[in-house]
């Protein structure tokens, strides 16, 4: 694997940092895949928007895996295959979204994500984002950013803003 990196904390724009990369890394021709382990293709998310531009804009440059409907709440099956891609086709960037809270809601092990990570190709930059990173992820990385909500309109009762949180 190469570098790691982790999102975390309880603040907004976790998903939307790692997106962020993933455009980043396809401006300059850099092949990502997005694994969304909490997510199915139905989900709103709050980044709907950055979802939408980068699988329809990038084309090839980005695969996206999401949870099997069918198969709700089992992230391991994401794990695994986005796995499996990124040892054939050695992408740049590989995200596993939600993949902390995967583990915070007992749906994952850590160990079994710290051995998946073992797993990447060398060339291999890899983002795990979600709430509640575990320790032995937090040591193992080589940067950790935690969103902190310090302020937020959701208080005042603003629901969001397309283009804006989604």
């Amino acid at each position: 694997m190469g570098l790691l990196l982790v999102y975390t904390g309880n603040g907004k724009g976790k998903t939307t940092a790692a997106l962020g990369l993933v455009l980043r890394a396809s401006g300059h021709g850099l092949k990502s895949i997005i694994a969304h382990l909490m997510k199915t293709p139905y989900y709103r998310s709050s980044t709907v928007g950055e979802r939408e531009a980068i699988t329809t804009r990038l084309g090839d440059l980005v695969e996206e895996y999401f949870m099997d409907p069918l198969m709700l709440r089992n992230p391991r099956l994401v794990l695994h295959h986005a796995i499996q891609r990124s040892i054939e086709v050695k992408p740049f960037l590989l995200v596993l979204d939600e993949a902390n809270n995967s583990i915070k809601n007992g749906l994952l092990s850590t160990s079994e994500l710290l051995d998946a990570l073992n797993s990447v190709p060398n060339e291999t930059n890899i983002v795990v984002t979600g709430r509640g990173a575990p320790q032995e992820l937090l040591d193992k990385a080589d940067l950790v950013t935690e969103m902190r909500e310090v302020k937020h309109y959701y208080d005042k009762g603003f629901i969001g803003l397309m283009g804006l949180e989604w």
